[in-house]
């Protein structure tokens, strides 16, 4: 199941991305920001491995 959300999630945003965010007049930052998201979602949902959530066990959060 959590790896099926971030699957999904991944590829809305690169939907996002490719047709609504692509050619406006956004600045390159958020562009690149939400490529990089989308990316990032579609690789975890694969290698069940996330950046943040290796921060966030560093700070003492638990995992459900």
């Amino acid at each position: 199941m959590d790896r099926a959300l971030r699957l999904t999630s991944g590829v809305f945003l690169l939907i996002v991305f490719l047709f609504g965010i692509r050619g406006s007049d956004v600045h390159w930052f958020w562009k690149l920001f939400l490529l990089f998201m989308s990316l990032n979602q579609i690789q975890s949902a694969f290698t069940n491995w996330c950046p943040v959530m290796s921060l966030y066990r560093k700070l003492g959060i638990k995992e459900c």
